[in-house]
């Protein structure tokens, strides 16, 4: 078993109250860690994380948890400093389930709650050096792959992703050795697993909106133009980033054919075909030619799931409608009121899934 020497490793610690800072410093210090960068403003925080590659960061939340967030995310996409796969630990006083989830839901590889013991931080670190979760990539996530495996749907496997923090403290030479060379090969993995998803999330909204007009009995659901009009232009920055010129010539051909079409009111089938095929013919033009195929059965249950979701929705709007509409009837104030008056929404849009 490797010896573990957290001396060698390097943390940058992030909280805006300086007797926080100190305790947490302190259970850092108590754990073995000597090279702790302690910061306590935004900018400064920011600007650390994208001149240096630390083994580990600590961030606190609390008090300025959407910031903290958009930059957690910012490294994960790679837009902000060295290392996307940097180990990353949020701590916050908020016992708020929804700020937890939050924190969560950025990228981040663990969220403590305060107050908390050295012993239990340690444990915490621990877990995250010898059994680090491998990391999911979707349309508008990348992080640790928290979904059980009975949730799992997608064909894309979990991804291995570096783990400086374990070669860090293992001194791995090995793997310290060819540091450049394994997040170039992460990169262009998570790259490329993110084009195709995103390419996806825009042909299931053009499949889903197609099954409108083909009769039977699928409820209305609204065309949501700027969500694909945004996944269309976060297609093109990353072809452009991945220095696939061409492709992102295909991807603006997109974002034009999505202008085109307004508010999405009154979109020809034509139109909703000419952009499911530039989102195929972008991410194709990427991958050298391999298409969307391997992911055709995907795409399929992430439609019919939709569609489901769509229909209970519909059905639960109709039957509060008719609820409200028998007790107006029965106290004698209802009048010529309706199903469709007393709250039916005929164009009922939904909540899709991250893809």
């Amino acid at each position: 078993m490797a010896e573990t020497d957290y001396a060698r490793a390097s943390v940058l610690l992030f909280d805006p109250v300086h007797v926080n800072q100190r305790t947490t410093r302190y259970a850092l210090f108590e754990i073995g860690f000597r090279q702790i960068e302690c910061v306590s403003s935004l900018r400064e925080f920011k600007s650390t994380l994208a001149e240096t590659a630390p083994a580990l960061v600590v961030a606190e939340t609390s008090a300025t948890d959407t910031d903290i967030f958009n930059l957690v995310r910012s490294v994960r996409r790679g837009d902000l400093g060295n290392n996307p796969f940097s180990v990353m630990l949020l701590t916050t006083w908020s016992r708020d389930t929804s700020h937890i989830r939050k924190a969560i839901e950025c990228g981040a590889d663990d969220v403590i709650v305060r107050p908390f013991s050295t012993m239990f931080a340690e444990e915490r670190v621990k877990t995250l050096i010898k059994n680090r979760k491998e990391f999911i990539v979707t349309s508008d996530y990348i992080g640790p792959d928290r979904r059980k495996d009975s949730e799992r749907s997608s064909d894309a496997p979990p991804l291995k992703v570096p783990n400086f923090l374990q070669a860090t403290v293992e001194n791995d030479y090995e793997a310290l050795n060819n540091a450049n060379q394994w997040i170039r090969e992460a990169r262009e993995t998570v790259t490329a697993e993110r084009l195709r998803r995103l390419a996806m999330r825009i042909v299931i909204t053009v499949e889903l909106q197609m099954s409108k007009a083909s009769g039977g009995d699928n409820p209305p659901v609204r065309l949501d133009v700027a969500d694909l009009g945004r996944s269309a232009r976060e297609l093109k920055a990353q072809l452009i980033k991945a220095n696939r010129r061409e492709a992102a010539e295909v991807a603006e051909a997109l974002i034009d054919q999505i202008r085109a079409m307004g508010d999405g009111s009154s979109v020809p089938a034509s139109s909703l075909r000419l952009i499911k095929e530039l989102s195929m013919g972008a991410y194709a033009a990427f991958a050298n030619g391999e298409t969307l195929e391997r992911s055709k059965d995907e795409i399929g249950r992430t439609v019919t799931n939709l569609r489901k979701r769509l229909q209970a929705k519909a059905d639960l709007a109709q039957r509060r409608a008719e609820l409200a509409a028998e007790q107006a009837a029965a106290s004698g104030e209802g009048g010529d009121v309706t199903a469709d008056d007393a709250g039916q929404d005929q164009n009922a849009g939904i909540k899709r899934a991250a893809m």
